[in-house]
């Protein structure tokens, strides 16, 4: 019975909860009975069809408006609970309430149907100046006092009494209570998402009796379609970048992107909300990307493309985004300097040997430079010679006897370092992360290497493109040095980030072999899922350096490369990983992999959804601990088998295995002291059985007793 009241009150739980409450439109009070309803509405609609001047609270209201409001009063006597809840009751009669509990739900109404009732006008000048009306403050103050009442919700069972209809019982209530909080900020809310400076509305929702919790749910609710057109629009920026002007893309980002980010960080601030960094940092991406793009077309630094990069270095909320452009800000700062000492070289060309000789020098590099914004500041430095006019240059910052002379092969060796740092990343886990949103040309047009080592012996020296390796068996041979083809052409793999490993063994006490491989093959397929590639058709393979290796704090090498690739092992001629949606979703992992523990989910990561064991190899959804879930994978403990004695029956086996995970997986949770409101439940698979000989194990997952989600870890 309680449905049509909670859809009621979600329908009325907007800007107009009260403008458009059934009493105040007709005019009529909260108790009154059906025979007086009816005829005021008779009486109401005969003076609205003759255009009479019936002059009543309500009467700005249309017939049609009228008619609705007199089905709140005369129909579904749910609906007309909630109706009841939103109107002035004025003094008690005969419902034996206490006068104050009338008198405070009355000021609450009020107050909070003038704070909704402030002219948008007013409402924007206040919400300039950082404050808010103060009707807002003391409806907030005044419904909390109401909802805390005892009295308040007696009177409503009174009204349900007196309403004596089948269709209303006491459920309507309770369900009230339980919905009402919400209800009443989302008018706020509502005017917060559409308000051009939302902050002091989003401020004002803390003083409603709302939890914290569901006050981030509301919030991120209600700023669900900032978020999607702030991210469709960056998306169609990057995509235009491709082929367009890098000017005109800035000057509609600013136009476009960054009043909508603006009015988000109001609404959700970015040091609460993940996806409003996520967003932000997409934001600072587009500009770096956008500076590339320039700097490749003119050849000039100074001026738009720095001041892109500084923009970009403010806006970016990741630190390795924020490193990675301080990194081309860098690099840039560098090149200019070298450039200009270039300039300096090739006027004093000019001065001893003539300009004629200096255009010869220029011409030659000219015909073997490869980057287009060296070629333009060539072309540029040849203008000026052909008209007659010296090279122009900036003097230099130290003198010129200190600074060996710029040969091509410097620039070439620069060019090279400047390329791997030109996409822009996202990094976890201290991973570097090929990012390939704009730039990602590079991998598809990158014909020259025709073999890459995707996992040499330093991880300082991994490539910092997306690698398109041509056949499967090149890396699954053991031999990391593979044919790589444009991205275009047929694949079969494409390396998509690089997994460092050796800070997870100082955060995790006792990570061995089987820890940081599990960790390796969640983190790529966590790296798979923010490109936007699905477990289906695709899955993500990990290239690993020998046990040893891996095992090792101070090795170089001791890192994994992450490749996608298809399940169902077909090639493509297209790039997958060609952008990052920044999705964070679960990643299906097993936890009693056939294939070893170093296949399974490491320990430490949680369970999102409720599962059952399904006899094989229990792949789940794994997340990180700090999203709600609904277990935490303690660890794998080793079963002794087999047990002394004759051998056991196959059914015997079972029943012993089981005993034997049980209390392999109880002390492990008194070890790790998981605390008593959590079940510890040992997972087996059927598989096991067929290898009674070998040493087993048993997954170890800790959830609440009651079977709900939690946040953080259980121990």
């Amino acid at each position: 019975m309680s449905e049509v009241a909670v859809a009621s009150l979600r329908e009325m739980a907007g800007p107009d909860l009260y403008r458009r409450n059934a009493f105040r439109v007709t005019g009529l009070p909260v108790d009154v009975d059906r025979r007086t309803a009816r005829a005021r509405q008779q009486q109401l609609t005969a003076a609205l069809r003759v255009g009479a001047d019936v002059g009543w609270q309500g009467s700005s209201a249309t017939a049609e408006e009228v008619r609705a409001a007199f089905d709140g009063v005369l129909g579904d006597p749910r609906r007309r609970l909630v109706h009841e809840v939103f109107a002035v009751w004025g003094t008690p009669d005969g419902c034996e309430c206490p006068a104050g509990v009338h008198y405070d739900h009355d000021a609450a109404v009020q107050a909070h149907a003038a704070a909704l009732d402030v002219e948008p006008a007013d409402l924007l000048a206040a919400t300039i100046a950082g404050g808010l009306p103060g009707q807002w403050t003391a409806a907030a103050t005044a419904w909390t006092k109401t909802l805390r009442s005892a009295s308040f919700w007696r009177h409503l069972h009174h009204r349900v009494e007196r309403l004596d209809d089948r269709q209303l019982d006491a459920s309507a209530v309770d369900a009230l209570r339980a919905e009402l909080p919400v209800a009443l900020v989302r008018p706020l809310l509502r005017l917060a998402a559409s308000a051009a400076y939302p902050a002091a509305l989003r401020k004002n929702l803390g003083e409603w009796p709302v939890p914290a919790r569901e006050r981030d749910r509301l919030i991120e609710e209600a700023a669900e379609p900032l978020y999607t057109e702030l991210e469709s629009a960056v998306r169609d920026l990057h995509t235009r970048l491709e082929s367009g002007d890098a000017d005109e893309i800035v000057t509609e980002m600013r136009a476009r992107v960054k009043p909508l980010l603006a009015r988000l960080e109001g609404l959700a601030p970015r040091d609460e909300h993940r996806r409003t960094e996520a967003v932000r940092d997409k934001v600072a991406v587009l500009l770096n990307n956008c500076a590339l793009a320039r700097h490749r077309a003119t050849g000039q630094y100074k001026g738009k493309v720095k001041g892109w990069l500084a923009e970009a270095e403010k806006l970016a909320t990741d630190p390795e985004t924020r490193r990675r452009v301080r990194e081309n800000l860098r690099g840039f700062d560098e090149a200019d300097g070298a450039l200009n000492q270039f300039r300096f070289r090739v006027d004093e060309i000019r001065r001893t040997r003539g300009r004629y000789e200096a255009a010869r020098f220029l011409r030659g590099i000219l015909a073997e430079v490869t980057d287009e914004a060296l070629a333009v500041a060539i072309r540029a430095m040849l203008s000026d010679l052909e008209a007659g006019a010296p090279v122009s240059y900036d003097t230099p910052s130290r003198p010129l006897r200190y600074r060996t002379p710029i040969r091509l092969s410097d620039w070439e060796e620069y060019e090279a370092r400047r390329q791997r740092l030109r996409v822009l990343g996202v990094l976890a886990l201290c991973a570097v992360v090929v990012v390939a949103l704009v730039l990602i040309v590079n991998a598809v047009t990158d014909a020259g290497k025709d073999s890459v080592d995707i996992h040499p012996v330093d991880y300082g020296d991994v490539s910092q493109e997306i690698i398109c390796v041509r056949d499967a068996n090149d890396w699954r041979d053991g031999d990391t040095a593979v044919t790589t083809v444009p991205c275009g052409q047929e694949h079969a793999g494409e390396v998509i980030a690089y997994l460092g490993l050796r800070e997870a063994i100082s955060s995790w006490p006792g990570a061995d072999y089987d820890y940081l491989a599990g960790l390796a093959r969640f983190s790529c397929g966590e790296y798979a899922i923010h490109f936007g590639l699905s477990s289906d058709p695709y899955t993500t393979e990990v290239v690993l350096p020998d046990p040893d290796v891996v095992v090792s704090p101070d090795s170089v090498s001791n890192y994994a490369t992450c490749l996608v690739v298809r399940a169902d092992g077909e090639r493509w001629s297209f790039l997958a990983a060609s952008q990052q949606t920044g999705a964070q979703l679960a990643v299906p992992r097993p936890v009693t992999s056939r294939q070893g523990r170093d296949h399974n989910a490491p320990a430490g990561y949680c369970v999102e959804l409720k599962q059952e064991p399904d006899g094989a190899d229990n792949v789940w959804p794994i997340v990180r601990c700090d999203n709600p879930h609904w277990a935490e994978i303690l660890g794998y403990q080793a079963l002794n088998w087999p047990p002394p004695g004759p051998r056991l029956t196959e059914d015997a086996a079972r029943v012993r295995l089981a005993e034997e995970a049980g209390r392999a997986c109880q002390q492990l949770a008194s070890q790790l002291r998981v605390p008593s409101t959590f079940t510890v439940t040992p997972v087996r698979s059927d598989w096991w059985t067929e290898q009674s000989q070998q040493r087993m194990y048993a997954a170890c997952v800790a959830h609440r007793k009651d079977d709900q989600p939690f946040d953080g870890r259980a121990r």
